[in-house]
């Protein structure tokens, strides 16, 4: 009888340690899970893993709080990050700014007749509409530029004159005149004189200075201080003879009844 006894007692102390070992290995599976889970919605998985141990009786109430107010901290503190896979451009905030090119270049002939050849000799260059369909608002002048230059999403990357695109460091920001009357924006994109030589790009005076940062391999933030006006991101060496893309875009002040 007493053998019986100690038998009975062994199997189940047997018993509650196997159930003790059960509990510590679904725990530490539990909490291996927890620890790997880097999404909100993994963690969201996990949580509804935890109430069914509950309801299994193979947790108690006082391990579920535990574990689960760890899975609501990762829950409410992660952030769902989606993969961007916006085509190559410029941006401001979802819009992409779909890239225009000159219509046609002019040169002053005329100019350099008449002073002969000490001025004039410049050539301008157009882009169709008197506005760039493009807003971007006087206080909050920030831009995105994607650069993917593994991807056959858009060609920016190739359109460079001399090399492929790298950096907004290739890219120049200058400023359009306007043309309401006959409808145009245009810019000098060459010149040439006895006094100054012969210049085939756009002037570096011309240009304005902006700021950067890198978000991540293939994404820019540009951040820019222009003033009211139409504006245009150009390739640098960009000139009258070739045909690279312009990205435009006009300067809004909500103050302002009219920008010309």
């Amino acid at each position: 009888m007493l053998d019986k006894l100690r038998l009975l007692d062994f199997n189940i102390q047997k018993f509650i340690f196997d159930i003790i070992m059960k509990k510590i290995f679904l725990l530490l599976l539990v909490i291996s899970n927890m620890i790997n889970a880097q999404t909100q919605s993994e963690a969201m998985v996990k949580l509804k893993n935890i109430k069914e141990l509950l309801e299994m009786e193979l947790i108690s109430q006082k391990e579920f709080d535990s574990i689960s107010q760890e899975l609501k901290n990762i829950i409410l503190n992660s952030k769902v990050e989606a993969e961007d896979n916006r085509p190559n451009g410029f941006y401001i905030g979802d819009n992409e700014i779909i890239p225009e090119k000159f219509a046609e270049s002019k040169t002053d002939v005329v100019g350099i007749v008449l002073t002969g050849g000490l001025a004039g000799g410049k050539t301008k260059s157009y882009l169709l509409g008197a506005d760039s369909k493009y807003t971007l608002d006087i206080n909050k002048q920030v831009l995105t530029l994607k650069i993917n230059r593994d991807s056959n999403s858009g060609n920016i990357s190739n359109q460079q004159f001399f090399s492929d695109i790298q950096s907004p460091n290739d890219f120049a920001l200058v400023k359009l005149k306007v043309d309401t009357r006959k409808d145009y924006r245009w810019i000098v994109t060459s010149s040439m004189s006895l006094a100054s030589g012969y210049r085939y790009q756009i002037k570096k005076e011309e240009y304005i200075d902006f700021d950067w940062e890198r978000i991540d391999d293939t994404t820019y933030k540009i951040y820019t201080k222009c003033k009211w006006g139409n504006h245009a991101f150009v390739y640098i060496g960009t000139s009258s003879f070739s045909n690279n893309s312009v990205y435009s875009f006009k300067v809004r002040d909500p103050r302002a009844i009219k920008v010309n």
